[in-house]
């Protein structure tokens, strides 16, 4: 909670580029808007200015992060719902729902997406961010592992069930660091597990993981880490 909003770059830039979708294509002004996963506030920050007079639900797994939320909502119009989005009941009615850099950490999207679905409004919309298949592909290629992510095909099909899908897109962010050293603080500082928990226990590893970084993925004077958003405007069916 402390160090992720000054070292989660990536996930700052999805978030305001999420934000934009919603100002440029949600038609309406909403009464309700749901937030999944708002964690230490990225998206919520950006959502607030363009609906101030809703009244908004966020959840995240983190409870502790409700303590944070009060210096955002001074009119105190939100409730916070603490808990795995995937268990906890959703509140019912909403206009708008949105999740940024979220979903991808559930182990059962067609779960969410009924859930989602049940809890917007006749009239709702869904605007979300996840990451692709070559989200931390250096990651990856080093250490054979990471999270299972979706191609944009099969994220338009599971979610077109439910929903029309106005708008699905991805995109690379390369993100520059002065060492592989700096990249694996810039994990443990965001939380972001990809994929190294457990391969590096001793000095040795974390020698040979940055010494096979750095002749695999140098662009001649930085390091360079991968993320790949994708991005969903969705219509409730």
């Amino acid at each position: 909670m402390d160090t992720y909003d000054d070292n989660a770059h990536a996930q700052k830039e999805i978030a305001g580029k999420l934000a934009a979708l919603v100002s440029a294509l949600y038609p309406h002004m909403p009464e309700t808007v749901f937030e999944v996963g708002c964690g230490t506030g990225l998206l919520t920050k950006n959502i607030i200015p363009l609906f101030a007079g809703a009244y908004y639900y966020l959840n995240d797994i983190n409870e502790k992060v409700e303590f944070l939320m009060p210096a955002l909502f001074p009119e105190n119009n939100f409730t916070f719902i603490g808990g795995d989005a995937q268990s906890v009941d959703f509140p019912c009615g909403m206009d708008l729902a949105v999740s940024s850099s979220t979903v991808q950490w559930f182990d059962s999207l067609p779960v969410f997406v009924r859930k989602a679905h049940r809890c917007l409004s006749e009239k709702g919309y869904m605007f979300l961010s996840t990451f692709g298949k070559n989200n931390l592909r250096e990651i990856r290629r080093i250490t054979g592992r990471g999270l299972e992510y979706s191609s944009p095909e099969v994220l338009r099909n599971l979610f077109s069930s439910d929903f029309e899908v106005l708008h699905l897109f991805e995109e690379e962010i390369r993100v520059p660091f002065n060492s592989p050293v700096e990249i694996l603080s810039h994990f443990r500082k965001t939380g972001v597990n990809a994929g190294c928990s457990g391969t590096m226990r001793t000095r040795s590893d974390v020698k040979s993981f940055c010494d096979m970084y750095g002749k695999m993925f140098s662009d001649g004077t930085k390091v360079i880490l991968t993320y790949n958003p994708v991005y969903l405007v969705l219509r409730k069916r």
